[in-house]
């Protein structure tokens, strides 16, 4: 009776406490808007893009997060080469320095990170600031250079960060 009672106790205890862990859980949601500016030998074929992304951050310590998202970048094939288009999609999994306080409660951040686009691997770096707007909500505009295989190209884009 007693081993019951203890299953019962410390069940109820794993229980209660599952909500109040998931409270202090430090992670985030971005939704993102991106133009695409190809690169190198890429300039000469493609023009400008735009495209779309989501990721989800999970913060390890106050100034590092790791992140994993989906993203999509589409290119139109320049006019003089013929028509169609060239569509970049695939997951991104990577890392998030906080480069501390900017002016006020800016905070900028540098990424780093790999892409796994349509069976290729590529890596991607990039610059931004997380302004916050409430205090679960943020707007965060970014650079970012990616190379996967034979396509190079800058985003600039600009993203709304939540944290439940």
């Amino acid at each position: 009776m007693k081993t019951w009672f203890k299953t019962l106790l410390v069940g109820a205890a794993v229980l209660g406490a599952a909500p109040l862990a998931a409270q202090d859980v430090p992670l985030s949601v971005e939704v993102r808007l991106d133009a695409g500016i190809p690169t190198g030998d890429a300039d000469d074929v493609l023009d400008r893009g735009v495209g779309f992304g989501a990721r989800a951050l999970l913060e390890l310590a106050p100034t590092f997060a790791i992140y994993g998202g989906y993203s999509r970048m589409e290119f139109d094939v320049d006019e003089d080469l013929g028509e169609g288009d060239v569509e970049e999609d695939g997951f991104e999994l990577g890392g998030r320095l906080t480069l501390g306080y900017g002016h006020g409660s800016t905070q900028p951040y540098l990424l780093l990170g790999a892409l796994f686009h349509e069976d290729e691997t590529g890596l991607e770096a990039g610059l931004g600031a997380d302004y916050p707007v409430s205090w679960n909500l943020s707007v965060t505009p970014e650079v970012r250079y990616r190379t996967i295989e034979d396509l190079d190209y800058l985003t600039l884009g600009i993203g709304l960060r939540f944290r439940p």
